[in-house]
């Protein structure tokens, strides 16, 4: 076997390991979720940039699971244009815009049978963690998907930046 073959199935056995361990939690997500679908009411799903392409595997479609209503915010995840208008510099911008999550819920019925799972590659851009904030100030249940190795990294690499600000400061 191959180094890179070998250092690919270790990473998969890792990955797989750590959902392994979270299998409490993950059961009781699937709990609150059947709760709400089979009380009539959705599971709302949401992710910005790149976990948005989570959120689209729940989207309605023939074999679909029934009950789960992706929220998919256009300026957040429309990737088509890198640069030039509505490019990803845009929509990484957005994605740290205090107040918008609050703003894009105000489209949605929701109920407190409904439940959320919001999905966030780092865990710390602010749309996503205020969205998961709204959804349970309207005492809806929130189920996260985050990657600790991801958020880790980027708060050092934030430390890292402030560090670096402290420099130029007076």
């Amino acid at each position: 076997m191959s180094q890179s073959l070998h250092d690919y199935l270790s990473g998969c056995r890792r990955l797989i390991d750590a959902v392994a361990a979270q299998n409490s939690s993950i059961e009781q997500a699937a709990q609150w979720f059947s709760e709400t679908i089979l009380a009539g009411r959705m599971v709302h799903v949401f992710g910005s940039g790149h976990s948005r392409i989570m959120v689209e595997e729940m989207w309605p479609r023939y074999g679909s699971f029934p009950g789960f209503n992706p929220i998919v915010e256009l300026s957040l995840t429309f990737h088509n244009p890198v640069v030039g208008a509505n490019g990803q510099r845009q929509a990484m911008f957005l994605e740290n815009v205090a107040g918008l999550a609050e703003r894009i819920l105000r489209n949605f019925a929701l109920s407190t049978v409904d439940s959320a799972l919001v999905i966030s590659s780092s865990g710390c851009n602010i749309v996503p963690i205020e969205m998961a904030e709204q959804f349970q100030k309207r005492g809806i249940r929130v189920v996260a998907i985050i990657s600790s190795e991801k958020k880790d990294a980027d708060l050092k690499a934030q430390a890292k930046d402030m560090k670096k600000s402290e420099k130029v400061e007076d």
